[in-house]
Parts: C-alpha cells; structure tokens; sequence
C-alpha cells in the first residue's frame, strides 16, 4: 500500500503530474508517459491513481495488465486491455477480433513476417480501433507489468506513442526494469519525441516512511520499529507486509498514540513475509491459490473450476477467504493476485514435476471448453509431455494456432514430433503444419527444408501436392524463380499429383518463366495452362495463366488485349481464390491501368481493394502504397505520393518493396532541389530487403533515381552510362529494352548531350515501337518528344506536351515545353520561347520543381530568353494556403469529427495514410491537436472579419 487516509504517501509529485498530462489529453493534446520502478515502490498504484484522474475528468480508462506466461502469444496485453476477443459482440472490436484471428494470412508466404515480427494487419487494425475510439472522446489507456509484455503488444504501443501529439489520448505503462526488458526500456527512453514523459519511482522518503507506518499501525511507529523499518529501503510493500506480518503475529503494541514492536528480531526477507501471509490459511485455500498461481497473474472462477474439478459455487469461500487474507484483490468476475510477488511465492512453493502436470491439467481444461488455442498452448509450453493429447489437440488446432501466434505453432510442433512414433500416420499432418507455421512466419528456408524431409517420408498420398506447393512458393518467396520453376515442373509430372493440381503448378511454371524474363516461353506454357484450367474449371490456376499473359503483353504491347487479359483475371469469382491471389491480382489489374493513363479506372481498383489489402496485410500493403504512390506522382500530386511512401514503409511492416518506395521519395526529393535528402534516400535503398519476383519490375525506379542524382550532381555522363547500360543489359532477368522503355526520353536526352546520335535514334526507335503499340497517352508523349529532340523539332515537342497533358503527367508535360521553348530559342523565335518557358515555369512551381526550375531557366537564359512577366507565385509552405487540396480534405474531415479510419474508409486510403496528412497539416499550420485544427477549420467555415484569412 502507498495510501495514507485516502491519499497517496510519497507519490504526490507522480500523480500530479500525470493529472496534468491526463488534463492535456482532454483537451486534445495526447501525452504518454512511463512509470519505472523496483518490485514494490507502488507503479501500480500510481497507474490507478492515474485512472482514477482521468475517470473524474470525464475519460474513459482501459486497463491491462502483461502477464509473464503470455509473452509468447501476440497482441495479448493490448488486447485484452482493449477488450478484444472472439466473444466480442461491438462491431469496431469484433472486427479487429477477426483480423487477430488471421485466416486470410494462413498458408501466405511471409504473411505474418518473422516470428519476431507483429503482424502488419492487425497492428493497423488495433491502432484503428484506438483512434475511433478517441473519435468518441478522449481516452486514457494504462499497461501495468510491460516487463511481461509480449513483442506484438509493445510494437503496437510504440506506434501508439507516436502518434500521441494527434490524438486526445494518454498512455500510462508501467514497468520494472528487469533483465530483457530492453524493448520496453528503448520505447520509454527515446524521449526525442514529443509528449513523452518518464516517471522513475524512488524508495519513498523518511516522511513518507513515517505517515505509511502511522496508517498501518494506527499510531506513531516507535524507535525500534523504525530502525526494523530502515531495513525496507524505502519500498512500500515491503513495509506493508513486515506491519502485517507483526501484527498477525501480535509483535505490535500501540500506547498512547505510539506503535512499538514489542520484540527484538532482525528484519526478513521480503519473499519471507509474502510467505508468512499465506501461513494463515487453510490448507484448501493454499491449495487452490497454489492451482491458480500456475494459471497466471489472473484467471476466472469458471477456468479455476475446471483445473481443480469442482463446481464454481464451492470456490466461493476460496475466493473470500483469499481475499481478506490480501492474497487476491476484487477485480469484478476475474481472480487476480495482489501482487505478482505472492502470485511468485505460491507458484514457487510448487513442486516443478507438479507444476507441470498442472499445465497439462490446465490445458486440457481449456481445451475441453472450447477455449482459444493460443491460451492452451501457452500451459502446453510449460506442461509434462503428453504426446498424445498433444498431437491430437495439435490435429485440429494447428492451423488457427499458427495463424495467430506461429512461434507458439512452431514449438508445439516440434515438441509433439519429437515425443510421436514415426510410425503414427498422423505425423504427416504434423509435418506439413509445421512446415506451413514456417512458410506463414517467413521462415522460408526452414519451410522449404522441411517440407521436402515431409514429401520424402509420406505415406499420405493426399500431402504430396501441399508439400509441394511449400516448396514451389517458399523459393519463389526467396526470389528464386529459378528454381521454383524446377520444382513446379516436378511436381507437374509426378503421378501421385492430381490432374488439377498439375494444372496448377503448369500455370505456376508460367509464373516463374516469366519472373526469369523469358518471356516466349511463359507465354507458351501459360496459353496451355489456361486452355486446360478453362477445360476443367479450375479458377487458380487461370488467374495465375491470365496473369502471366497479361504482364507479358503489357511489357511488350501496352494495348487494350493486355488489359482484357488483366480484367478477365480480376474477374474471377472471390469464392475460388485465395484472398492473396485476389489481391495481387487486382493490384495488377491497377499497375495496367497506371501505365495506360487511365486514372479513374486506376482509382476505383484501388478504392476497392483497399479494405481486403488492410485487413490481409503482409506483403501487399507495400504494394498498394507503391502503386498509390505512383499514380499521384505520375499526376504531380507530390504530397500525396510521399504519404503514400511513409505509409508503405511503416514500421512493422513488411519492406518488400522499400527500394522502390525510397525511389520514388528519391526522385521528388531531386526534383524539389532537395538533394541531400535523395541521396540519404538512395543510400537507404540498398539495405531494402526487395526479395520477390514483383518487386524487381519496379527495380526501374531506383535506377532512374540515381541518375536524376547524377544529373543533379553535375555528372550526366555517368547518368548516361548508368541507363544505357542497363537498356543493353537489361535489370535482373528482365529485358531492358522492355522494363525501361519509360527512360527513353531521358536516354535520348544524354545521349544527344554527348554527341551519340547513333544510339539516340535507336531508343527513338524503341518509344516510337512501344506507341505504335497502343500505349497510352503518356507513351504517345515520350515517342514524339524523343522524335523532336532527334529531330530537332519543336513541334513534335509540342504534339509531346499535348500528350502528356492528355495523360495527365504534368512533370513530362514541362520538360517538353522546355525542350521545345529551347529549340525556338535556337531558332530566333523568342517570344514563342518565352511562352513556353512560362507554361513550363508555372507547372514546375505547381509541383514545388525548384531543380527543374532553375535548370529551365538556366537554359533558355543560355540562349537569351529570360521569363516575362511573372504572376504572383504561391510559395507557401506554412499556413493554410500551403495546404493540398487532400490536405483541406482531411482537415474538413478532421473538423466533422471523423477519426482517421473513418477519414481513411471514406477517402479509400490507408489510416496510415491519413495519418501523414495529418502530421503534415498540423506541421504547416503550427499547431499541436486536432482539436486545434478543428476549431480552426469550423472558423474558416465562418469567418469573423477580424480575423484574416492568411
């Protein structure tokens, strides 16, 4: 206890200032704190006297507390503090509850990331379900024990803490600083970022002492029983329980207002008098806590019932005997321990033999009542073998286990073919579990190894094609097609495969010829594969065919065939595909239509695919943002595209697509003029982990990135050297004339500055190919405007301009009037030069294109043309006219009271995403909440002529 009268002793200064930080969080300004301390000091106390402060100030207050045998299961501390499991009936929380389920996930290269990875999917969706919860009012969330806390848990809370300065929120965690507490440690000591506070417990102060002693002996404590006392440092608990423990035993005598220990003994250990505590109650009592110990930290009647085989009525007495005797505290329908110290001592007091047998008994319990397979598994961690029991529960729980908590999967796994007769049929299925917990973790070798030992050793001729599928997938996973490929031939061939399943890994034969780049040959095999999958109705492996043979056709004839082979593939009934493949598919469907110019088309795939991306998570979130992000740089909507770029490489997140993603950060930061931030982002770009065979069509980015470097460090030969060689040669296995046909206006370009006219008029051949085609509007643009810098044409420059306008791609729009207002300098036109120049200069300052800019004016100045009169240019980057027009969106959003899931559902974007929009505005316009904003955005709404409007 640290209570005096109703008052906290010693702890003033604590509560006060989390009073005041609850105080900022009401009105809109989040804050998190942390509070550190000794077993004992009162961290739990102070987290419920901050609950109780932000309870009187009109916040709803969310407890949990981490418990040392769930560290292992994820998301188990934010949601149970949260209050999301499978029993939820709210809608906001039933569906972060199926998400935490991961159904969609199972069986999915990498879904879940490594085992030491949270699942991207349901941190977004739990930090979804916080900020509509804030939508509603502000919030107050406090983590008791976070030294226990499991992984997941904590990266959910650091993602939280950062995005405190948005949200009317407090968080209070508290911890002890134990061995392997470095995540904690590391979320709490960054305090580079705003709104975080640490409050580090001291022993309390002799003062304190003093009025603690007073209150539990009812008088001034004597000299003897304060020198007993000093030996309690200053720890509360420890003072606590050395009063019980002196009374229970009668040692304390109260005369005339003073308490006196009335005989001379040294002060015991702390773990001591837990002990002594418990000497008091009846054997039955000790027996049932000793039970509940192995349960945890906390448990409910009904579990405890079951584990001791009794009726939940006979424990009644238990429980209020426990109670009185300060073992067990009232916490509404659940039995939790005082403190984890006398859970420990009980615990403890427990044979290790007998703790495990309670495991096991505990397990089965909970197996028997339907519980959860993540809470079985954690007492089959720790339980006797049992090979039996385990490999049947493992027979119809492995899949749900592993689509939740696969480290758990992957160790039960283990266990249960280690203590099972290889004779035991039902050791396939124990296999190929493992080997899929592996491939779901992304632990893509070992899944691979394994599930070739399995494929030598079954006798189930049914696991054959799933084992197989595990190969074939964990190495196209590691980016090696190659010998992907080998294996899907295999497993094509093999007898013991069934027709369509063959069918299958011919269609996947395509897939991998075609990641190889050779193209003639995937088109082949896939024509064959969709002619059989349509004979035999099987829809998977069409997907896969159409997929294929779309792709192929989009490098080589961008043309409505290619987009037909792409909306027949997306077309394909949700039913009989995976959710994965769905995905991919329609993201594919989504690239087609980026590069045919057709935005709203482009738009409405993604809007659609949005919720089913969120909710999948793994490697497609990257992907979606990717192509986002794309799509708005293509349109020069900059902001959106790095938002876009910040939400792909969100922390937790898979990074398949980084390279690309920093590329694309890379080229605007270049043609911003801020180089040193594109250099850091290419420097970055290496350590991308982009192992996949989608991510390497968009190694294009990084490449024209670097050149745009060059360029802009004054080196277009080596700018030149680098794209030429990688037309010749090709990236990867990709043909270069193919995946970087898109360059060859800027190869024209420098070639031309280096006096290469022959090469010049071989990349004019290639673009002018690659239109003729049936491009879009935008290859239309780069045929022309490499034929009049060949040509030396203004008027091709023009028809290029005009194109590209079409498209619309605004940044090749004012190169080509900028190459043409060159060349009708050279030709004594100046005035038609100087049109140019300002129509160019006007999109460059659209787009914030300082570099271009400058280097436009630079040239045309070279040839004596300088700007005409200048219109007034909107410069801003502060205040509300330096807003995008999404920006006022989310702002008008914001003031609606909308949280940014609700934004995020209504603009068909990522949460994440909104929540760069919303850091950006609040930077732009100086402010600190949303609040804030909000009040700003409803006053604009009815502007007061005293106010300007800036």
């Amino acid at each position: 206890m640290v209570y005096s009268a109703g008052r906290p002793v010693g702890r003033e200064a604590e509560t006060a200032e989390i009073a005041r930080l609850a105080a900022s969080a009401r009105a809109g300004e989040g804050q998190a704190a942390y509070v550190v301390g000794e077993a004992g000091l009162g961290k739990t106390v102070v987290l419920e006297l901050a609950a109780a402060a932000a309870e009187s100030l009109g916040m709803p207050a969310l407890y949990g507390s981490a418990q040392e045998l769930e560290q292992q299961r994820p998301f188990a501390l934010i949601s149970a503090c949260l209050g999301v499991d499978a029993a939820s009936t709210e809608a906001p929380r039933a569906r972060v509850a199926e998400i935490l389920q991961g159904d969609t996930r199972y069986g999915m290269p990498g879904a879940m990331g490594g085992t030491d990875e949270a699942d991207s999917a349901t941190v977004e969706a739990i930090l979804g379900l916080v900020e509509d919860l804030c939508s509603q009012g502000p919030l107050a969330l406090f983590l008791d024990d976070l030294q226990w806390a499991d992984s997941a848990s904590l990266a959910v809370l650091d993602r939280l803490v950062r995005s405190v300065p948005q949200l009317p929120l407090l968080i209070v965690g508290a911890y002890r600083p134990v061995p392997k507490v470095g995540q904690v440690a590391r979320l709490s000591q960054c305090l580079a970022m705003a709104n975080r506070t640490v409050l580090e417990l001291a022993p309390l102060s002799r003062p304190a002492v003093s009025a603690l002693l007073a209150d539990l002996c009812g008088g001034e404590a004597g000299p003897r029983l304060r020198r007993m006392a000093e030996g309690a440092a200053g720890n509360p608990l420890y003072l606590t329980e050395l009063v019980a423990a002196l009374v229970r035993e009668g040692a304390i005598e109260t005369r005339e207002g003073i308490a006196e220990v009335t005989v001379g003994c040294p002060l015991p250990p702390l773990t001591t008098l837990v002990v002594h505590r418990l000497r008091y109650l009846r054997d039955e009592v000790l027996q049932a806590l000793r039970v509940a110990s192995v349960l945890g930290a906390s448990c409910t009647v009904t579990d405890l019932a079951a584990v001791l085989h009794k009726p939940a009525d006979d424990l009644l007495g238990i429980v209020v005997e426990a109670e009185a005797a300060g073992v067990l505290r009232d916490a509404g329908d659940r039995l939790v321990f005082r403190h984890d110290l006398i859970r420990h001592a009980l615990y403890d007091a427990v044979p290790g033999s007998v703790r495990a047998m309670l495991h096991l008994r505990t397990a089965q319990a909970l197996a028997g009542a339907g519980a959860a397979p993540e809470r079985v598994a954690e007492h089959l961690l720790e339980a006797a073998p049992a090979g039996e029991f385990l490999t049947t529960w493992l027979e119809g729980a492995a899949a749900r286990l592993t689509a939740r908590a696969p480290a758990m999967a992957l160790r039960l796994l283990d266990t249960a073919l280690t203590l099972a007769d290889p004779s035991d049929p039902r050791t396939d299925h124990l296999h190929l579990h493992r080997a899929l917990a592996q491939l779901s973790s992304g632990r893509l070798a070992e899944a691979e190894e394994s599930a070739r030992c399995a494929l030598a050793r079954t006798r189930d001729p049914k696991s054959e094609s799933p084992m197989r599928w595990i190969i074939v997938q964990a190495m196209l996973a590691r980016d090696r097609p190659d010998l992907a490929l080998t294996e899907a031939r295999a497993a094509h061939a093999s007898a013991g495969v069934p027709a369509v399943e063959a069918i299958r890994f011919e269609a996947f034969s395509a897939v991998c010829l075609f990641a190889l780049g050779e193209m003639p040959e995937a088109e082949a095999v896939a024509v064959t594969a969709r002619h059989s999958a349509e004979e035999h109705g099987d829809r998977p492996a069409l997907a896969n065919a159409l997929r294929v043979l779309a792709s192929k056709r989009m490098l080589e004839a961008p043309d409505a065939e290619a987009l037909e082979l792409a909306q027949q593939a997306s077309r394909l009934t949700p039913e009989t595909t995976h959710p994965a493949q769905r995905i991919g598919l329609q993201l594919a469907l989504a690239n087609c239509y980026i590069d045919l110019d057709r935005i709203p088309d482009a738009q409405r795939t993604l809007d659609a695919i949005h919720t089913a991306t969120k909710h999948t998570g793994g490697v497609f979130p990257p992907r979606y943002h990717l192509a986002r992000a794309l799509l708005a740089f293509n349109t020069g909507s900059w902001d959106e595209a790095l938002a876009e770029v910040k939400a792909g490489l969100t922390p937790g997140e898979h990074f398949e697509m980084g390279r690309a993603l920093r590329a694309v950060a890379a080229l605007i930061a270049v043609h911003q003029g801020r180089q040193t931030t594109a250099e850091a982002h290419l420097i970055d770009t290496p350590a991308a982990s982009d192992n996949g065979t989608v991510a390497r069509f968009f190694e294009y980015l990084p490449l024209r990135a670097s050149a745009l470097v060059d360029e802009a460090q004054g080196s277009p030969e080596r700018a030149y050297t680098r794209l030429a060689h990688a037309f010749d040669h090709g990236i990867g296995h990709l043909p270069g004339q193919l995946s970087l046909s898109s360059l060859t206006p800027d190869l024209v370009r420098l070639a031309l500055a280096q006096g290469d006219s022959t090469h010049a008029r071989r990349y004019t051949l290639a673009a002018r190919t690659r239109a003729d085609q049936g491009g879009g509007p935008y290859h239309l643009g780069d045929a022309y405007r490499c034929q009049g810098l060949l040509a030396q044409d203004p008027d091709l420059l023009l028809e290029a301009a005009r194109c590209y306008r079409n498209a619309p791609r605004p940044l090749n729009e004012a190169h080509a009037y900028t190459d043409a207002a060159e060349l009708l300098a050279h030709n004594r036109q100046p005035a038609q030069a100087r049109t140019l120049l300002n129509q160019a200069w006007e999109i460059y300052t659209r787009l914030d294109a300082q570099w271009d800019a400058a280097r436009a004016t630079s040239r045309l100045r070279a040839v004596g043309v300088r700007r005409g009169v200048r219109s007034p240019r909107n410069s801003a980057r502060d205040g509300w006219n330096a807003l995008t027009q999404t920006e006022r969106i989310v702002a008008d959003h914001i003031a609606g009271g909308h949280s940014n899931p609700e934004i995020a559902e209504r603009m068909s974007i990522s949460r994440h995403t909104v929540s760069t929009h919303v850091s950006n505005i609040l930077g732009k316009l100086g402010m600190t909440s949303r609040v804030e904003l909000a009040a700003e955005v409803i006053r604009r709404r009815t502007p007061d002529r005293s106010h300007p409007q800036d």
